[in-house]
């Protein structure tokens, strides 16, 4: 399985858009230049490999923004029908232009609401929502709104933030980014034990949970952040150094502490 992610920043991205020619071709040499959402996506795909995704005919992206796991998912599964839903409609009509733009309009359906707001019957066979539960007030979290529209043996992908970070590099060089956490971050509220209970509450299945982005992948999330608060002559060097990290980061990783985490629970075949 060869998938690579945000194949279409050179869309989405307002900078990149202003040289598309000269976007396409950094992006060819140097990937996708997000270092967060990069670890992540790296995260997703590993967990895919274990999952019986060929069998998938509808796919929810619950939290899409720009939609990159979207398009992942349509290369990945090209006779299926993704549905990209976000409740931001600047995120939503980006990625709509962006998908007439890749002809990719006839397989993947934008919505602009809550999933509340769905059509109420069991059809997903996968459901993923990469970290935007953190973003969400814990009681507002839609678990439930999620098991009633997958189908019985589908599959429902949560990863967060961990409620407990760890920082290597001094937490003042990051007082920016921790103002804007204390304002966005309003679901991360749970660790690994704690996300596991509130699947089980609703009544999942839990097929695996696991803790991931350890200390090396934070350091490079760390270098990446001041590098791109250096520009561009900082940026490119940093961002190659904190990739090369994250792939190493699996490696080391500890089972019992990470900077994120994920549930993948089922709902009962019998439901």
């Amino acid at each position: 399985m060869s998938l690579v992610f945000g194949r279409l920043q050179y869309l989405t991205s307002e900078r990149m858009q202003a040289s598309p020619f000269m976007a396409k071709l950094f992006q060819g040499i140097f990937g996708y230049t997000n270092v967060g959402n990069y670890a992540r996506s790296r995260v997703f795909k590993r967990i895919l490999k274990d999952l019986p995704f060929e069998f998938w005919q509808k796919v929810l992206d619950l939290g899409c923004g720009y939609g990159e796991y979207s398009v992942m998912m349509a290369d990945l599964l090209p006779k299926a029908k993704i549905t990209a839903l976000d409740v931001d409609q600047e995120r939503c009509q980006t990625f709509e232009r962006v998908l007439d733009q890749a002809n990719l309009s006839n397989q993947i359906q934008v919505v602009n609401h809550k999933i509340e707001e769905t059509v109420v019957w069991p059809q997903y066979d996968f459901v993923f929502s990469v970290d935007v539960f953190e973003h969400i007030p814990e009681a507002e979290m839609p678990f439930a709104a999620v098991f009633d529209r997958l189908k019985a043996g589908g599959y429902f992908l949560v990863k967060i933030p961990n409620r407990e970070q760890r920082t290597l590099l001094p937490e003042a060089w990051f007082e920016e980014h921790h103002h804007w956490l204390e304002e966005e971050h309003v679901g991360q509220v749970y660790d690994l034990q704690g996300l596991v209970q509130r699947f089980e509450k609703e009544g999942f299945e839990v097929v695996a949970a696991e803790h991931t982005d350890g200390l090396l992948s934070r350091f490079a999330w760390e270098l990446a952040w001041l590098g791109k608060k250096g520009g561009v002559i900082l940026q490119l060097p940093t961002m190659v150094i904190a990739k090369f990290l994250i792939a190493l980061d699996p490696w080391f990783q500890s089972k019992e502490k990470g900077n994120a985490i994920h549930v993948l629970g089922r709902k009962p075949i019998d439901f």
